[in-house]
């Protein structure tokens, strides 16, 4: 009972600490998400002017001036480059170039006013968003600083010497102190059991909380194992190699035994 006892808080306390540490990630995470802004659009691709050739040429000209699906060459007496015309083609290719780079620049110009009329406010709401996500994340971070250093020390658990020696320190003084006022109705009534209680000492040596996590099914047995441990108190403070420690969670079982004897296991 006493290594499941144990188990169970070490499980509360672990699952408590991974809570905090995932919460600290995930807000971690949302803070930094905050900083990133969109890629720039990439520049758009080069144009290339291509005409349809209305009267193909048997011979490929020296020098083409423009892209067609066939050759064709120019009039002897014509000195000046003229791209060919479709008999639909209205306006020009270059001229509807001219008229689209106007036209996108209009609309880029309109764009970046716009733009520039919203990113305002969204900058203005990410910054308090931002704030928040850093107060919050500064809050868990205390909350999880705030968790004690808890060592539990079970009969199993006390494997080092200062704990150990520690553990038998406890047991004997409330022992003593226990058999010294053990419940006179328990010895004239016959009455007997064993209660395993949960006692939490700071570091000064000071009980914080006794628990009953197991009563023995009387009132007056459960009531005098924990009266056995408030007139024992306080303990020695805490020795050298458990002052990492905030507490410790001594789990033990009191026995009041039919030879009115009380004993701690």
């Amino acid at each position: 009972m006493e290594s499941l006892t144990d188990g169970h808080w070490n499980t509360s306390e672990q699952r408590l600490r991974k809570t905090f540490s995932l919460a600290l990630v995930i807000h971690g995470l949302l803070l930094i998400g905050l900083s990133f802004a969109m890629p720039a659009g990439s520049p758009p691709s080069p144009s290339l002017d291509v005409t349809l050739a209305q009267q193909p040429a048997e011979k490929a000209p020296d020098q083409a001036d423009f892209i067609a699906q066939t050759n064709q060459l120019g009039a002897d007496d014509q000195q000046t480059v003229l791209q060919p015309q479709n008999p639909w083609q209205q306006p020009s290719v270059e001229q509807l170039r001219i008229d689209s780079a106007e036209q996108a620049l209009l609309t880029h110009n309109s764009d970046t006013q716009v733009s520039d009329s919203k990113e305002t406010p969204k900058a203005d709401q990410e910054q308090p968003d931002r704030d928040a996500m850093q107060a919050e994340l500064a809050r868990l971070k205390q909350a999880y600083n705030n968790i004690p250093r808890v060592l539990r020390m079970t009969s199993v658990s006390a494997k080092s010497a200062d704990a150990a020696a520690y553990m038998v320190y406890f047991e004997e003084k409330v022992e003593q102190i226990g058999n010294l006022n053990y419940p006179r109705e328990a010895r004239s009534q016959g009455i007997f059991g064993q209660v395993q209680l949960i006692v939490v000492i700071l570091a000064d040596g000071r009980i914080r909380r006794i628990e009953v996590s197991k009563g023995s099914g009387s009132r007056l047995l459960d009531q005098a194992a924990v009266r056995s441990v408030q007139l024992a108190s306080p303990f020695k403070p805490f020795p050298k190699e458990l002052r990492n420690r905030d507490e410790i969670h001594i789990i033990r079982t009191w026995q009041y035994q039919s030879n009115n004897v009380l004993t701690t296991n």
